[in-house]
């Protein structure tokens, strides 16, 4: 075979590979359903980042997903659940497995099914820096934190069992100041200490308020204080939505890991309208270094076990959550097996390359490929 016969047949061979792709590329997509989760969080807090990465880049949407998210307390969170009023929780365990509102009723205690944050998200601030704090200076001090039955509370009081301070007697913990007055409580002279989620955090630091001088998460070590949780009925009635919503959060899980802090706040920017640019970089640069976030959805048994027992030992658990009972893990696995993030930079290779070659049908140019490709 001559060479003008095997050039010929090459560009024959890939004119009809072009005229295929573009035919496949305008073929329209078979029409799928798409479904409405309604999903209620305890916080708007970059805490729950990987969530509002897969609202903002589109992860849901290609799960043919219309998520709608609602921020309120974890008391209407558990109200809801029970009401059937929303789909997925993404609360404070304690809030709504270990105390849930029917704990008698196995039918009606709400499952764990995927994991977004490893590590509690909430610090410590104290009213000026202190270069080398030690949980030990937190003897005979006292404490602005959150409701006593608070998962981050729990975990606060964790750390302090650990290193043998006792709670009323060597620190005291004001759990009754309401959430929306703890930072003029503060600054008014209560208290030595506050602890606060981000980007609140942030925000009383940018104003003077006080210094970040520990972080909860990480004294406390990984264990899961909050995660997405359904009630059995509506796991085993919608398995696949499970999976589509299970599968978008893994899927930013990996988009995160990949990408920086600026671009993972300016992806998110839309979810928080009425944050600072700088305070929503800083809190999620913050979290990324405490290292607070999941790698993937998957609840592990030791650090759910360990909540458990620190939920016990706080004196703030109903009735004994096993693991076994409590924990589905098949969605989770499913996606971490399944689920593939292709970076952008990837794509526009492929695409580069398709256009080469659009280009030179079009223009009838049989010269050689550049080096490029």
């Amino acid at each position: 075979m001559g060479l003008k016969l095997k050039i010929s047949i090459s560009i024959i061979l890939l004119v009809l590979l072009v005229i295929f792709i573009r035919h496949s590329s305008n073929m329209p997509d078979a029409v799928q359903e798409t479904h409405t989760v309604r999903v209620m969080e305890s916080a708007r807090s970059p805490y729950f980042l990987p969530q509002y990465l897969a609202l903002n880049l589109g992860f849901f949407k290609e799960q043919n997903l219309d998520v709608n998210i609602t921020t309120t307390s974890p008391e209407a969170i558990r109200t809801a659940l029970a009401d059937h009023r929303t789909d997925v929780a993404l609360c404070g365990l304690q809030k709504i497995i270990f105390n849930p509102d029917k704990p008698n009723d196995g039918k009606s205690v709400p499952k764990v099914f995927a994991a977004i944050a490893l590590r509690d998200g909430s610090l410590l601030l104290a009213r000026k820096d202190v270069a080398d704090f030690q949980w030990q200076k937190l003897d005979n001090k006292t404490i602005i934190g959150g409701s006593q039955d608070d998962s981050s509370e729990i975990a606060l009081e964790s750390v302090l069992r650990h290193i043998g301070l006792t709670l009323y007697r060597n620190v005291t913990i004001y759990h009754n100041i309401p959430e929306s007055l703890r930072i003029g409580a503060f600054r008014a002279g209560t208290g030595n200490y506050l602890q606060l989620l981000e980007p609140e955090a942030t925000i009383a630091e940018s104003k003077g308020f006080g210094k970040v001088v520990a972080s909860i998460g990480e004294a406390a070590g990984n264990m899961f204080v909050t995660a997405y949780a359904a009630l059995p009925e509506y796991i085993e009635a919608q398995p696949e939505i499970v999976q589509k919503f299970t599968n978008a959060i893994y899927k930013a899980q990996l988009w995160l890991k990949q990408h920086s802090s600026e671009e993972a706040a300016a992806a998110v920017s839309l979810s928080f309208p009425n944050v600072d640019k700088q305070v929503l970089l800083k809190s999620i640069e913050r979290y990324r270094s405490l290292e607070i976030w999941a790698e993937n959805p998957v609840v592990s048994r030791e650090p759910y076990e360990k909540f458990h027992a620190a939920a016990r030992n706080a004196g703030e658990i109903a009735a004994p959550a096993p693991y076994e009972t409590t924990v589905i893990n098949s969605f989770a696995r499913q996606a971490v097996e399944t689920v593939v993030y292709v970076p952008k930079l990837e794509k526009s290779k492929k695409k580069s390359f398709l256009t080469h070659f659009n280009r030179l049908i079009s223009h009838g140019n049989t010269g050689p490929l550049s080096d490029d490709f």
